[in-house]
């Protein structure tokens, strides 16, 4: 380097060194008076293999050399930050505001030296997180260093100690000889040149543009495909979402998309948040089609350089940008600034049309078509890239000065190229050609509309985005009620909706930006700061050249066709018919939250309910079930899912010789959550699981209560410890005694699912014994800060390594990285940095609460982070110093074996172990309404816990055993050899070829032997770090200090101090804390006197009783986590300056301080009192972001504050002496108010906290401030943070009220007082004295089922469930109508949907348990409660062709399912679809829809019943003439004459739905005895038909052959509920030509719906008696252990037959555990009575359960009817045998679900003729799934792709044809 020295990291360096190769073809360097040829030369002016340092002088060499000064060129790269400092002098923001029309700055927590032979500077960039401290003496020198000590000045000769402060520059002039003053030297420069005057005549903003163009050219035409509106109430609907349906599917959006990202931003201007991680796969792994954003992964800071916080540091950053033509960067004129200057990168729609139509000083825009035609397929793409970057260069020479590419084009016939691609491959392109400088580059596009969308725009290049089709969706959301109004009941405008959502998107973009470190949008631009994952190197070196990519995948053919796809979807060859539910369907594939046949989740319904079985039962068989489906999800999900072991012969030994499991359980960890995102039960559990094991429990970043803390009273270790202490940005309850209790130290520098990020602990979670663990204050809520504080370099992370070993040197200490590119290097430094253990999350983690944005899109697979840190420690031969670990999604013992063999020696484990005790994820983590008391700390909620330590330990020990029998099959005794063989993993064929997008997939880098790089290094942990505590000053202190440590006599000692002394005093401290735990010792007891220049963390978590007194000055971290002692720093006595105008401590202080006093005669630099929670300190002045996150304590500061003062602070109190009245300009008042200080306990403790500071450190200003402090406490402002008040005032009135109440007592007869309690704990209240009534009723009256404005939000725990509710049974009895009561909207249905939870893991549409049909509850039970009936019947149709008959008819699996069923009674799922489809019906919205267009095909059903029909339904749809035939005289199967009329209405249920079909289109033939009636013979159906389904259900009944089976009055079910439904239809049961009952004595064999029909009919004929016979025994009132939720609940019910026989007879007619022996005849051959014998079910010798007849239990009832309800066996066999068609073992007709095609070409079947004899539901689920089959079989290439499942998992088994979306 030839003219800096530089000591910290460029963060936006990528970014710099694309702008600067782009700028070449604009430079000209007139001043160097070179050549074209010669300047060639000169070029690349950054060198590819530059280090940051490099990048940098290299650039700064070229302004300098080009003519500019030396100070004004470092000005120019690394600016201060201007644009939100309200106190800057005009013209020196003029100035910074013209260099940003030059260049972006070059970002990081730089500290700069620089000098050119007359300068010798420094300078700090703008967020000053290096130190950067000098002297001055009075001998002429100079003196600056990153820390003081570093050469000895005697103290006499300094003049002034300072510190650069944020973007300051220290100047020394040797021609002037002098140091010039920073806001002289900026002055200069800002007068040099009238900067104010050329930006205000050269700089256009987008005002000057919108007002060049007349309004009306600024409206945009129609978006094409969007459904135009005409004022009718025919169309009114499409005026909402659903006129935008075809863009919205053109481009990939879906329900979550709208509801759960846009929504929210438009709604309240913020970003949503999630929790619980991701557990879909990644992109290129998918079977669905992904928008390219996908494929890219965020970047973010990690050790090497840090992130930064943009909410509380907004002050540094901005999203302002100038576009546009640039100049040469290397002149200065007016001209350089006349460039657009934007806001923002999101432009409105109207700005973007004024752009594309400006013609403004000379400024036109030219137009991009990003479109292809749709006939030219997947080549389009490729051709459309080669087309723009040639039109763009010609835009240029034409002297456009932006390009504008669009996508607007978008039709039926032509597809638009995503615009990430397309933005890419142009910049790239005019980068390549040294022009993209010349234009600016704007994207009009349908397609990005969430944060890491226009995040990855503008990181490949874009300037500016219009998202036009998201501004439109939100604007729709509104009409269609989504977005509430004003409280004056007025809409919000379009432009008020678009503003929340740029604000949003501009919030999260910062975000974003800020967890990379970098400030400001412009250094973002073109910085391409992303991983590429699973994009082949066609595609990244064409559109994202530079950007990292390590694994292949996908082509530009494979990206068109997912393009294409989606085109397809939009604009469908064959329409649906107009108004269905399914042509309004947005697809809703459940990327966020899990959606049955939508995208995968690895924490699917089967897998949680498996892992629950296998962990509360301890069965391996369950958990083998569990690895099975896991690993089947992981071969659609991550990069393990691709591996698998290689097979090499003799290499398996016997599972013997293998390690037992007891050792591989203490390779286990969970992970780090803390106390307060989850429970104090869940928490307590795990760690006492895990010290069972002999693994780790981790206490997360909450800190732990101290009663779990310390050892037990005999001294054993406390078994609810957590072995492992985290330590985090936010330092809660991190103090000396939590610290000494601690086997691993745990430093979080990231969180995989946001890594970058600090986050919230809302106050609602901030309760109790939380807020005392965290020292903050009960009910304010907590903020954890990004990781920069005292973590953004190596060195201070080696430095934080350093501290907490002292503070506890038996513990191991740890690393928290999150998988990166790169983070092998960065886990080099850490190990050099002394870590002794180093943890690699993936992306995939958990969270208790993030931003999507970061849980989706930051960070990598851990199997891409683990593999690169084994083999870069192992090539750097540091692996053999640290244990490395990997957590994320770790499941199975096959996931851990993977691990160990890339690399990892323990295992973390946080969802599997939350999942085992009862987490079912439900993704509500953030909104504290966990239903199972995991995520949540509501006291009822808690109350649900059921987790048990066993649970876990199942759980591991079966995970271990797994793990021994894979290691006993590869070949391995130990984890130990396994770990880094590489080399026996291979790539799996079939996976990779199971998904085309895998084809080009290389993971070579992944499975590389970390031996074959360096042989002889070690593979793993062989020694342990030399941490050089041997060498420590706190050695001398601990031996001089022994009788204070054993006897508590005091101690003092004084000795010198040198800058390499560290974290003096926290050995010391942890020492005394051993003994003495939190009390410590009393005041002063250890009193250490120092003198010199401190290293960094100079009593760094120092305990009570402890005293550092320093005369000196003290480098970083002073007082850092001070846990109850007294640190004292004063300069020394001979020095000559004023203290208060000098440095004496560096930055943060007091880091994370819980308690103990500070004082400190000087000025403080950056960030003191950071997050500081219990301290007491004094000051005299501070510089920026004093007080930052402060949560506790108190501080007071006797001078000058930086910026952003308060920035964050929810708690504690600081008084601030106003010298210059400005100090309200300098304070962050977001969270804070500022007052006088005028209360008396104000002006108490602020004296006595400036005496204290008088008395400890002689401080002169304190001694000026108490001699007139009557004079001097106008000038002092309170700061009081407005939580920390509200809850101040809350105690206060509570204390208040309690001691009126007390007062009130007092004057009370104690003795009367004693008696009135004592008879109300007896139950008996006084006369006259309702009190206790009342409350009784009130406890009643807290769960209602039924009220006017009930609330979503808790409604689970508010409302009880009320379920269908049946007429009076002694009335009902007494007419065939339906039973149940109609339910019509109102309060009770508003108040039954707020009990669905909206769960993020819906179980009540899984087809394992619950429904078949995959009905989306969640989504209409909440558009129900919002009063939107009309899309909550589009929702129901959309996978239910018929609610009418299911909302009747089936028992409701979806309920026995439903998640709140663990807790309480489940959500009324069957009240609310009878409801949805009843109101449609009633209010006319169920109208013919027919088909827009036959495609002349024909298919026959036979069967009429729910499965033919939902497949006649299905087909019409699809355009095909559809006839079904009907045995029976009428249509309907089993929902015609199988169930009741007074089950279901035969004509104002049954026959509606038929003649509604019948109108659209199917055609009926009825009285169709297809295979008997040779009108109706097989033949002749295949024969005039393209396809047949056979859909005639399962009619052959079980029958009963026991003596007397032949008597009269002995009857099939059937034959009695279908002669008798006959009757009614036909006569009203007046022809007499049915099975009557009446008067006769009944007896039903056989339980079920069809025997409660038969006891119900039975009772309304009028029978004298009725008995119910079951052989099986009867149910428990509640789950037994057999039979877990979520299966179907065997338990003990009443049914509406039972109801009414019990009205009738008195009694249930049900008796249980009976068989029947035989019937008995009387005279006539009629059956009079039945012999029955009680039985009993044991378990035989193999464990099957087999019937036993108990002797002497005979019996002999009255019987004169008899009906057999035992089921069925299956469907009639005359068709089968007619068609010589296969059948199963159980006679069905034989079709594999999913293809459902018989072993007879064209002959399809579905339905309980395929599968036995089932529930409505999977009737109708088997004939829609068999409709998708039979339209992809006539229909061969032309399938209706509209409405195909966008997931294709086996193309020749998966439906393409689903009306699904």
């Amino acid at each position: 380097m030839r003219i800096l020295g530089h000591n910290g990291e460029i963060n936006t360096l990528r970014g710099n060194v694309n702008w600067m190769r782009a700028r070449e073809g604009l430079l000209k360097c007139q001043n160097l008076a070179l050549s074209k040829d010669e300047m060639q030369k000169l070029l690349p002016i950054v060198d590819a293999s530059s280090s940051d340092s490099g990048a940098f002088d290299g650039v700064l060499e070229l302004l300098v050399r080009a003519g500019r000064s030396l100070p004004e060129a470092v000005m120019m790269m690394i600016p201060e930050a201007w644009q939100n400092d309200k106190n800057m002098d005009p013209d020196r923001r003029a100035l910074y505001e013209y260099f940003s029309a030059l260049m972006e700055p070059w970002d990081g927590p730089a500290l700069v030296a620089f000098t050119d032979g007359r300068y010798l500077g420094a300078t700090l960039d703008r967020n000053g997180l290096r130190p950067g401290r000098f002297y001055v003496t009075y001998s002429g020198r100079v003196i600056m260093a990153s820390e003081v000590g570093v050469v000895d000045i005697p103290p006499e000769d300094v003049c002034q100690k300072g510190r650069l402060n944020p973007g300051m520059m220290l100047l020394v002039d040797f021609e002037k000889h002098g140091i010039v003053d920073d806001e002289a030297l900026k002055k200069h420069y800002s007068m040099s040149r009238p900067y104010s005057e050329w930006i205000r005549r050269q700089k256009i903003t987008l005002k000057d543009i919108a007002s060049s163009v007349p309004e009306a050219e600024r409206v945009p035409e129609q978006v094409i495909g969007s459904v135009k509106v005409d004022g009718s109430d025919d169309t009114m609907e499409n005026m909402g979402i659903y006129g935008l349906l075809s863009p919205l599917k053109a481009y990939g959006y879906t329900v979550e998309a709208l509801e759960m990202l846009l929504l929210p931003m438009a709604k309240y201007g913020t970003e949503s948040l999630g929790s619980m991680g991701n557990d879909t796969p990644l992109a290129v792994m998918s079977n669905r089609p992904k928008i390219i954003f996908e494929y890219f992964k965020q970047m973010f800071a990690q050790v090497t350089n840090p992130p930064i916080d943009p909410i509380r540091e907004a002050i540094v950053t901005s999203m302002e940008c100038m576009i546009g033509p640039e100049g040469d960067l290397t002149e200065t004129s007016e001209k350089q600034c006349h460039r657009l200057s934007l806001k923002g990168p999101i432009l409105t729609i109207e700005e973007t049309e004024a752009i594309k139509k400006m013609n403004y000083r000379g400024w036109r825009s030219k137009m991009l078509d990003i479109t292809f035609p749709k006939e030219r397929g997947s080549r389009g793409l490729e051709e459309t890239l080669d087309r723009i970057c040639s039109e763009a260069r010609l835009a240029i020479r034409e002297g456009y000065k932006l390009i504008v590419l669009s996508d607007r084009a978008t039709s039926s016939k032509r597809v638009p190229v995503s615009s990430l691609l397309a933005v890419g491959a142009v910049h790239h392109h005019l980068v390549s050609k040294l022009e993209r400088t010349r234009i600016g580059l704007i994207v009009e596009s349908g397609e990005p509309r969430e944060v890491h969308h226009f995040c990855t725009l503008v990181g490949f290049g874009a300037d500016a985005i219009c998202p036009y089709i998201a501004f439109e969706a939100i604007w729709r959301l509104q009409i269609g009620g989504k977005i509430p109004p004003k409280k004056n009941g007025t809409l919000h405008t379009k432009e008020e909706l678009v503003q929340k959502y740029i604000k949003a998107s501009k919030s999260g973009m910062l975000k974003v930006l800020g967890k990379m470190g970098i400030s400001t949008l412009a250094s973002y631009k073109g910085a391409q700061i992303f991983e590429a994952l699973g994009l082949s190197s066609e595609v990244v070196q064409r559109c994202f050249d530079g950007t990292p990519s390590r694994v292949e995948g996908a082509t530009f053919e494979m990206l068109a066709r997912d393009t294409l796809r989606l085109h397809s979807l939009a604009f469908p060859s064959r329409l649906l018919p107009k108004g269905s539910a399914d042509a309004h369907a947005l697809p809703n594939p459940g990327d966020y939250h899990w959606r049955k046949d939508g995208e995968v989740h690895l924490n699917d319904p089967q897998a949680i309910a498996k892992l629950q079985e296998a962990a509360r039962t301890n069965s391996v068989a369950a958990y083998k079930q569990y690895s099975k489906i896991i690993q089947d999800l992981n071969k659609h999900c991550n990069l393990r899912g691709m591996l698998k072991f290689k097979e090499v012969p003799d290499r398996k030994i016997p599972l013997e010789e293998v390690e037992p499991a007891s050792e591989i359980v203490k390779r286990f960890c969970t992970g780090a959550m803390s106390y307060g995102s989850i429970s104090l039960e869940a928490h307590t559990t795990l760690a006492i699981a895990m010290n069972k094991i002999g693994g780790k429990s981790n206490t997360g970043e909450g800190g732990e209560n101290l009663s779990r803390l310390g050892p037990l009273p005999d001294g054993s270790v406390n078994p609810k410890r957590s072995a492992i202490k985290q330590v985090a940005s936010g330092r809660f309850g991190v103090s000396s005694v939590y610290l000494t209790n601690a086997d691993e130290i745990q430093i979080k520098m990231a969180q995989g699912a946001k890594p970058g990020e600090g986050g919230e602990l809302p106050g609602h979670k901030v309760i109790g014994d939380i807020a005392v663990t965290r020292n903050s204050t009960d009910g304010v809520g907590l903020i954890s800060p990004p990781p920069h504080h005292d973590i953004y370099s190596i060195e201070d992370l080696a430095q934080l390594i350093y501290d907490l070993k002292n503070s506890n040197p038996g513990a191991r200490i740890s690393v928290k990285l999150v998988s990166e590119a790169g983070v092998g290097v960065i886990a080099s430094g850490v190990v050099k940095g002394h870590a002794d253990h180093v943890l690699i999350s993936g992306h995939d983690g958990g969270t208790g609460a993030s931003r999507w944005t970061g849980i989706k899109n930051a960070g990598l697979p851990w199997e891409l982070g683990l593999a690169e840190t084994h083999q870069t420690l192992v090539a750097n031969d540091l692996r053999g110093r640290t244990v490395l670990q990997t957590d994320g999604q770790l499941k199975t013992g096959r996931d851990v074996v993977i691990a160990a063999l890339l690399g990892a020696e323990e295992f973390g484990f946080s969802t599997a172990p939350l999942i085992s005790l009862g987490c079912i994820m439900m993704r509500k983590c953030h909104k504290n309404t966990c239903p199972v008391g995991i995520a949540t700390q509501d006291p009822v909620l808690r109350e649900k816990f059921a987790g048990e330590p066993e649970h876990v330990i199942n759980f591991f020990f079966m995970l271990a055993e797994e793990v021994r029998e894979l290691m006993s099959e590869i070949g391995f005794r130990t984890v130990k050899e396994m770990v880094g063989r590489a080399d026996m993993l291979e790539m799996d064929k079939e996976v990779i070829d199971s998904n085309e997008k895998l084809e080009n997939i290389d993971l070579s880098l992944l499975l590389r032997p970390a031996a074959e790089i360096r042989p002889e290094a070690a593979q793993y942990c062989v020694q342990a770090q030399d941490h050089g505590l041997d060498m420590a000053l706190d050695q001398e202190l601990i031996r001089i200090s022994k009788a204070a440590l054993e006897k508590g006599i005091p101690a003092y000692m004084e000795m010198p101090i040198r800058n390499i002394n560290r974290a003096v005093g926290t050995m010391l401290s942890h020492e005394v804390t051993k003994r003495y735990n939190m009390t410590g010792l009393p005041t002063d007891t250890i009193h250490v006197k120092l003198t010199g220049s401190a290293g960094q963390s100079l009593g760094a978590f120092l305990c009570s009783g402890v005293t550092l007194e320093l005369e000196g000055d003290s480098n970083d971290y002073v007082g850092k986590g001070l846990s109850g002692g007294k640190i004292v720093v004063y300069p020394p006595r001979r020095s000559q300056f004023d203290p208060k105008e000098n440095i004496v401590i560096g930055n943060v202080a007091l880091y994370g301080a819980t308690s103990g006093e500070a004082y400190f005669n000087g000025m403080a630099a950056e960030r003191f009192c950071v997050r500081n929670s219990g301290a007491k300190a004094v000051v005299e002045g501070v510089g920026d972001h004093g007080c930052e996150y402060m949560t506790g304590g108190t501080v007071v500061i006797l001078g000058k504050t930086g910026r952003n003062f308060a920035a964050g602070m929810s708690g504690g109190i600081a008084y601030v002496l106003n010298v210059d009245g400005k100090f309200d300009s300098r304070c962050n008042i977001e969270l804070v108010d500022l007052e006088n200080v005028e209360e008396e306990d104000d002006v108490m403790t602020l004296k006595m906290m400036i005496q204290q500071h008088q008395r400890h450190s002689n401080s002169q200003l304190a001694r000026e401030v108490l001699a007139d402090f009557e004079a001097f406490l106008p000038k002092f402002v309170k700061v009081f943070p407005r939580d920390y008040k509200r809850v101040l005032q809350e105690m206060k009135a509570r204390n208040t009220a309690k001691e009126a109440e007390e007062a009130d007592l007092m004057k009370k007869d104690a003795f009367e007082e004693l008696q009135r309690m004592a008879k109300v704990a007896s139950n008996q209240p006084e006369k006259n004295d309702g009190a206790y009534e009342q409350s009784e009723q009130k406890m009643v009256a807290q769960r209602p089922t039924k009220i006017n404005n009930a609330e979503k939000h808790r409604g689970f725990l508010m409302y009880e469930r009320e379920s269908l509710q049946y007429r009076d049974a002694a009335a009902r009895i007494n007419d065939w109508k339906e039973v149940v009561e109609e339910n019509k909207p109102g309060p009770l249905l508003k108040t039954q949907s707020a009990r669905c939870m909206d769960c993020g893991t819906p179980f009540c549409h899984q087809d394992n348990s619950g429904c078949p049909l995959g009905n989306k509850i969640p989504e209409w039970n909440e558009l129900v409660h919002q009063g939107r009936w009309r899309e909550a019947l589009d929702r129901l149709l959309e996978t239910n062709n018929f609610p009418e008959f299911t909302g009747r008819v089936c028992p409701a699996p979806c309920e026995g399912a439903c998640v709140l069923g663990i807790i309480e009674n489940p959500v009324s799922i069957k009240s609310i679809e009878c409801a949805i489809i009843d109101k449609a019906f009633e209010e006319g919205w169920m109208v013919p829809r027919p088909p827009v267009k036959r495609t002349g095909k024909k298919v026959a059903i036979v069967g009429s019943g729910p499965a033919g029909l939902a497949a006649a339904d299905q087909l019409n749809k699809a355009g095909h003439s559809v006839t079904v035939y009907e045995r029976a005289d009428r249509i309907g199967g089993l929902m015609m004459y199988g169930v009741p009329n007074m089950k279901t209405d035969k004509l104002d249920v049954v026959q509606r739905r038929v003649d509604l079909m019948a109108e659209e289109g199917v055609h009926f033939v009825v009285n169709a005895n297809v295979g008997v009636d040779s009108s109706f013979s097989v033949e002749k159906l295949r024969a005039e038909n393209d396809a047949l389904l056979l859909a005639c259900g399962a009619t052959k009944p079980r029958d009963l052959p026991v003596p007397g089976r032949e008597l009269m009055g002995v009857h099939f079910a059937m034959e009695f509920l279908h002669s008798n439904t006959k009757s009614l239809l036909d006569s009203g049961l007046q022809d007499g030509k049915f099975i009557s009952a009446k008067g006769k004595s009944v007896v039903v064999i056989g339980g079920g719906d069809t025997g409660t029909d038969c006891i119900a009919t039975s009772v309304r004929h009028g029978c004298s008696n009725v008995v119910n016979l079951e052989l099986l025994p009867q149910p428990p009132n509640s789950r037994a252990p057999g039979n877990p939720w979520p299966q179907w609940p065997k338990v003990f019910r009443v049914d509406y037959g039972h109801q009414e026989a019990i009205t009738k007879f008195g009694k249930d007619p049900r008796s249980y555990e009976v068989l029947t022996k035989r019937f008995i005849a009387d005279d006539n051959g009629n059956v009079k009575g039945l012999e029955l014998i009680e039985v009993k079910w044991e378990k035989d010798e193999s464990g099957k359960f087999q019937l036993k007849e108990m002797e002497g239990t005979e019996e002999i009832i009255d019987a004169e009817l008899v009906f057999l309800a035992m089921g069925f066996l299956g469907p009639e066999q005359i068709i089968a045998e007619k068609l010589d068609m296969e059948r199963d073992n159980r006679s069905n007709f034989k079709a594999n679900f999913g293809d459902f095609a018989t072993s007879v070409d064209g002959v399809f079947a579905a339905g309980d003729c395929r599968r036995g004899q089932s529930l409505v539901v999977w009737a109708i689920a088997e004939g829609r799934q068999a409709a998708a089959q039979i339209d992809k079989f006539v229909m061969k290439e032309d399938q209706l792709i509209t409405t195909c499942e966008d997931r294709v998992e086996d193309k020749d088994k998966r439906p393409m044809f689903t009306f699904k979306t």
